[in-house]
């Protein structure tokens, strides 16, 4: 995988990335000049990097970078007099020779085992990440219920991998909550919230005393030193004697109707129920009262618990106080009883252990008042102990899927280090082969076989006025020489475009080949040929691509191969080293790329067939495609159109037809829509400066349909509808 990332640098997009795919071992781009070419040799020079800073490069191996362009010109030539040495190993001394190629060989096998140790690892953690994605699934499937109940805390935790991640940075902890209690603190403490509540006061109750108690218990008696006392006694009737007083009229006995002296018998009855004994059933009348306000405290104490936030409608309370009532009403009714009947013993219900009751439940609701409280008082605090209990009792339940992960992971991870430690000591191994390289190569590296391949190409080339000549001997340096100025160090400049390209590029062609500086490289190459064919040196192009294909292409010389060109000539050149005859069914060569750089607004890149770009011509027809499709500007129509009807009715001598046409089509368009267009089209030449106007805001559709015209006029339709790719259904 080799893959280009190009975003907000010069024409390419601040807001798309373009990515372009680099894998294949050759890569073939097409672009106009100025359509983006530059910018993607100019990402691998290095020479700019905050230029490139939003840009990014992405493999899976690392490269030793070799770039041709326009910079590599200046900064190789432009800038400098001297060039550093190309060093090529001289093959005498085979011993040396052997050892370098053997510690090559090693190397190439250290790559293989180092490969397939990073693919293992690659693996292993392929293997750990779906162990994390389970355990993941797991606590977050096992914990649904709980987490629903306490989703409270849980905010940013959510989803799956922020709850695996929560709960892995939480340390197990020994605790014993339930969901459930968690939820009730949660609830209580919510509605703890801005509220303090006062105390409930135990209601005050009079009740009966001892001595009621005793009366209602001891039977009342009349007094015994009275006329009839013992004998009422003796009857056991004295409640109804005493109920009989108030019916005696006159001197006539209310029950036998006989007379007798009632002022005696009213006189002896008064002395029989004295003072002590009206005191009596007067206490019990008041004790019957003091009762009754214990009831009407309690109705008042009732109403107050059912408006206290804390007390609820089914709580214990109610039902005691009920009780209560219930008994002080039965009390009542039983003074009421004794005071109709004094003689008999009548015991009260005791409400000993309601009350008892009552003070109990009253305390249970003053704690519960007490702890709200609290919690009112210190809610932030108690909310943070309550979000650690809640993430200790999640973590807890997620603890079992947790540990069966680790156990798993820890044993893989074992693997991946013991893999680690080999992989370090192949490195070492390595370096230490790179090292011995590096000295061996210094004692046998020369650079007069580079100098003699240089010249050796510029005379196959016809160019022999000037060569590359050893500057230094001593310090490795090479410059250029004409044989008419051998002392000249300023050959470079005089040099026209062409042989500028055409010296730069050999030099470059032999430091790939070779090695600069006595320094060895050991990572694969990655070769970007930019622009190789001036518009100043096509008498080189075949030369060029022929070496090329020789020098990179044939012999593999890179692990990725970049050419970038805006000739259509050169571009097919190279394409055809892949194959004589292109494969009609395949839109590349095999392990090939070709791509094609376009701008509209934007520099982008799209995918290019073999077959849609075979020459020039084409091309021309291919930039009004892409108009028509928004990837060019339609700035560039009218000189397009132009060169088209120039390239077409010229090689189809035609052109005499096409003038016909084009002063007919004028004059039937007389208003000027198409006369301006015509006189566009009818500026024969490029080198005519005339040609130079302003077009000012183009209607494309218009232009194409114009265009379209010009072709109808002159019977040639057809053509035109093929090259547009316009089908037209057979009548």
């Amino acid at each position: 995988m080799a893959i280009l990332t190009l975003r907000d640098v010069k024409s390419y997009s601040a807001d798309k990335e373009v990515n372009i795919d680099l894998s294949n071992q050759i890569t073939l781009i097409y672009g106009q000049n100025g359509s983006g070419k530059s910018t993607i040799s100019g990402y691998f020079t290095e020479y700019h990097p905050q230029k490139y800073k939003n840009c990014r490069f992405k493999s899976d191996e690392n490269f030793d970078f070799f770039v041709f362009n326009q910079e590599y010109v200046e900064k190789k030539f432009h800038n400098k007099e001297y060039q550093p040495g190309i060093f090529t190993l001289n093959e005498k001394n085979d011993g040396l020779n052997t050892t370098i190629n053997n510690n090559k060989a090693r190397m190439t096998q250290i790559k293989v085992k180092l490969d397939a140790l990073n693919t293992f690892i690659q693996d292993k953690e392929k293997t750990i990440k779906s162990l994390v994605e389970t355990c993941m699934s797991d606590i977050f499937d096992k914990t649904v219920g709980e987490r629903k109940k306490l989703e409270y805390f849980l905010d940013g935790a959510k989803q799956r991998s922020t709850f695996y991640n929560r709960m892995k940075n939480i340390s197990p902890k020994k605790a014993t909550y339930t969901t459930e209690v968690l939820t009730n603190r949660l609830k209580q403490l919510l509605s703890s919230k801005g509220t303090r509540y006062n105390e409930l006061s135990k209601p005050v109750l009079q009740g009966l005393s001892e001595d009621i108690i005793d009366l209602m218990t001891t039977p009342l008696m009349p007094a015994s030193s009275t006329q009839f006392s013992a004998f009422i006694q003796d009857l056991g009737n004295a409640d109804w004697v005493r109920k009989g007083i108030e019916y005696v009229r006159d001197n006539v006995c209310p029950f036998c109707y006989q007379k007798f002296d009632s002022q005696h018998i009213l006189e002896e009855i008064t002395r029989m129920f004295d003072q002590s004994y009206e005191q009596s059933i007067a206490a019990i009348c008041y004790a019957e009262t003091v009762i009754a306000r214990d009831i009407e405290t309690l109705d008042a104490f009732h109403e107050q618990l059912r408006s206290h936030p804390v007390v609820t409608d089914d709580n214990e309370v109610f039902g005691i106080l009920r009780a209560i009532q219930q008994l002080y009403r039965a009390n009542i009714q039983a003074m009421a009883n004794k005071v109709e009947y004094p003689s008999k013993s009548i015991k009260p219900d005791s409400i000993d252990d309601l009350l008892q009751k009552l003070a109990g439940n009253l305390e249970t609701l003053n704690g519960q008042i007490q702890e709200n409280n609290h919690l009112a008082s210190n809610f932030d605090v108690e909310m943070a102990l309550l979000n650690d209990d809640v993430h200790s009792h999640l973590r807890n339940k997620c603890e079992p899927y947790f540990s069966s992960c680790e156990i798993q992971a820890t044993e893989i991870r074992q693997q991946i280090k013991n893999k680690d430690t080999e992989i370090s000591n192949f490195i070492t191994e390595k370096k230490k082969l790179e090292e011995e390289i590096h000295r061996l190569t210094g004692q046998l590296s020369v650079i007069q076989p580079t100098i003699d391949t240089i010249n050796n190409n510029l005379i196959l080339l016809g160019i022999s006025d000037f060569s590359i000549t050893c500057h230094d001997e001593e310090l490795k340096l090479y410059r250029l020489q004409r044989r008419s100025q051998p002392q000249n160090n300023e050959v470079f400049k005089s040099l026209s475009e062409g042989e500028k390209t055409i010296i730069a590029l050999l030099y470059f062609i032999e430091s790939c080949a070779g090695h600069a500086m006595e320094k060895s490289l050991t990572n694969s190459k990655f070769v970007v040929i930019d622009d190789p064919i001036s518009s100043l040196s096509h008498n080189f192009i075949y030369e060029v691509a022929s070496l090329i294909k020789r020098r990179f292409i044939t012999t593999k010389l890179a692990r990725h191969l970049v050419i970038l060109t805006h000739s259509i000539f050169f571009f097919q050149e190279i394409l055809l080293s892949a194959a004589r005859r292109l494969d009609p069914c395949a839109s590349t060569p095999k392990n090939w790329s070709l791509l094609r750089i376009v701008k509209s607004h934007h520099s982008d890149c799209v995918a290019l067939s073999m077959h849609e770009m075979l020459n020039e011509y084409q091309a021309l027809w291919q930039t009004l495609k892409d108009v028509q499709d928004g990837r060019s500007l339609p700035v560039v129509l009218l000189n397009t159109m132009r060169n088209i009807l120039e390239y077409y009715f010229s090689f189809a001598c035609k052109q005499e037809k096409l003038e016909h046409a084009l002063e007919k089509l004028a004059q039937e368009h007389s208003a000027g829509e198409y006369d301006s267009f015509y006189r566009a089209i009818n500026r024969h030449s490029h080198s005519d400066g005339r040609n130079i106007l302003s077009t000012g805001i183009i209607d494309v559709e218009n232009y194409f349909r114009l265009f379209k015209k010009i072709f109808e006029a002159t019977e040639d339709i057809e053509h035109h509808n093929t090259m547009m790719g316009i089908a037209v259904p057979k009548p």
